[in-house]
């Protein structure tokens, strides 16, 4: 009897601690700590930059990719892609093992595509940009960039421009599908992480923005010249007046010839597929200036011939060229300076 009373004394204490209502004991598990996602490091050396051609939206580079991963299983190179990568020839892996890591050098060379905005040009600067992206997911895999040991060759000078920046930065690629996995729900996104390689450009010829607009201050200045001649001598019969006003029509008809044409050999060096550039605005500015002229030019015309003021004319003439060539040039310095500016 005694050993039955213990019994039932130790089944009611248990209960009573650990039971309510008849439900059963509820034990708090520990929280299991996330494992980390596996990472490997990877730096670059840019070794050559050449063939920039913003045109054609390319330019080519030689460099060497190198990564360092705690385990050889990792090794991320002999499965990465280029992404913006035309064909790339990958040179021969150089692996080692060293400090308790695991390292693998390769070379690539090859043409990249890159988006060019030459808007400012030619006092645009350019970010270009090797994209690597890893193979497995970013919830599996991770490229950590090593901008410690990183670098560029200093000798590189690409004709036309120099190297202001060199940095290996972070990003992440999302596709909007699964890629047809099944274990994955169906349009589910997937991630993979990604290092943007990128070049900091600027422009390192301070001729070509006068040699691309040298023509269309010639032709202003030529322009506001014919309306600084004086025309209103007694002297001169109704005919020679005319003539002077018909004389400045053809100058300033073939100043809109040699606008355009410029603006056409431009385009061939400037291809921007963005919007205007500042060497358009500058040749719209120009076209706008020459059209004026020929409207003013118009109105004398026939200010004469219906028995207008020759000395009036004249007046107007030269106060009209003073102030058509100070608006012009202040137009210009604006354009110039908001261009130059928006790419500091």
């Amino acid at each position: 009897m005694a050993v039955v009373a213990c019994v039932c004394a130790v089944w009611l204490l248990q209960g009573g601690d650990g039971r309510a209502g008849g439900g059963s004991v509820a034990y708090a598990s520990p929280r299991t700590a996330r494992a980390p996602v596996p990472s490997c490091e990877l730096g670059a050396y840019l070794s050559d930059l050449y063939d920039l051609d913003p045109s054609n939206h390319v330019f080519s580079a030689r460099m060497f990719l190198w990564s360092v991963c705690p385990d050889r299983k990792l090794d991320p190179l002999p499965a990465v892609s280029f992404s913006n990568a035309n064909d790339p020839e990958k040179g021969d892996p150089i692996l080692s093992a060293e400090g308790g890591g695991f390292r693998d050098l390769m070379r690539i060379q090859g043409t990249f595509r890159q988006g060019w905005d030459v808007r400012a040009f030619p006092f645009d600067r350019q970010r270009i940009a090797v994209l690597v992206t890893a193979a497995p997911e970013s919830k599996r895999f991770l490229l950590v960039p090593d901008n410690a040991n990183s670098a560029y060759n200093k000798e590189i000078h690409p004709p036309g421009w120099r190297i202001t920046g060199f940095r290996l930065t972070p990003a992440r690629r999302i596709y909007p599908t699964n890629f047809g996995d099944p274990t994955l729900p169906r349009g589910t996104a997937t991630t993979y992480s990604r290092i943007r390689v990128e070049v900091d450009l600027a422009r390192d010829d301070p001729t070509i923005f006068w040699k691309l607009t040298g023509p269309l201050y010639l032709m202003v200045l030529m322009a506001t010249a014919t309306f600084l001649l004086p025309s209103h001598a007694e002297e001169l019969g109704m005919g020679e007046r005319l003539d002077s006003l018909q004389s400045r029509l053809g100058l300033l008809g073939g100043g809109l010839f040699v606008v355009m044409l410029n603006m056409q050999q431009v385009a061939a060096v400037v291809n921007s597929t963005v919007g205007l550039t500042l060497i358009d605005w500058l040749h719209l500015l120009t076209l706008g200036f020459v059209l004026l002229a020929v409207m003013v030019t118009v109105v004398s015309w026939r200010w004469t011939v219906h028995g207008g003021c020759p000395a009036r004319a004249e007046r107007w003439h030269h106060v009209g060229a003073v102030v058509l060539l100070v608006g012009y040039t202040a137009i210009a310095v604006l354009l110039v300076g908001y261009f130059a500016a928006g790419e500091r």
